[in-house]
């Protein structure tokens, strides 16, 4: 949790969304392990949900696998599914969509290490996002992308690999 801490600057908001996240995680692991977990994980998920969508405008459900650093900029109107796996140094921008494609197909991406999402990315289906990866603001990206690469467009293509 340092590590969160550190990597968003000490800054208000985004430190409390990140606890908040890593707190409800927590939650979210234990009450599978025992039935009897769901007597205190449940009340806290329930108002983990609350707090975040009514009071910070966002919602990262607590399922979701984040590693090391995760940073949040701005993070009003952040969707991020259940299913989603994203590595260490994960950064992300205000309006961010990470899910599925639909209730036919529940798989989500997978996202690696030093990733960078601009503002009101949409990432949707069984796609892998590659290591040191930068996706510029407004991508909407649907097709796997390789490692190294800066992403930007509409429909997101690779444009440069660094």
């Amino acid at each position: 949790m340092l590590d969160d801490l550190r990597a968003n600057r000490w800054s208000l908001r985004p430190c409390c969304m990140v606890m908040a996240y890593r707190i409800a995680h927590f939650c979210s692991v234990r009450r599978k392990k025992n039935i009897l977990n769901n007597l205190w994980a449940a009340p806290l998920l329930v108002l983990y949900r609350l707090v975040t969508e009514c009071l910070f405008g966002y919602e990262i459900q607590a399922a979701a696998t984040i590693g090391r650093r995760f940073v949040i900029h701005h993070g009003y109107a952040v969707v991020i599914n259940k299913n989603v796996v994203a590595g260490d140094d994960f950064v992300i921008r205000h309006g961010v969509t990470i899910g599925n494609r639909g209730a036919g197909n529940l798989a989500c991406p997978v996202i690696g290490n030093s990733v960078e999402l601009g503002a009101n990315v949409v990432m949707i289906g069984d796609i892998r996002i590659g290591h040191n990866v930068c996706v510029g603001a407004g991508s909407v990206v649907l097709d796997s992308v390789p490692d190294n690469a800066l992403v930007v467009g509409e429909k997101a293509r690779v444009k440069v690999m660094k």
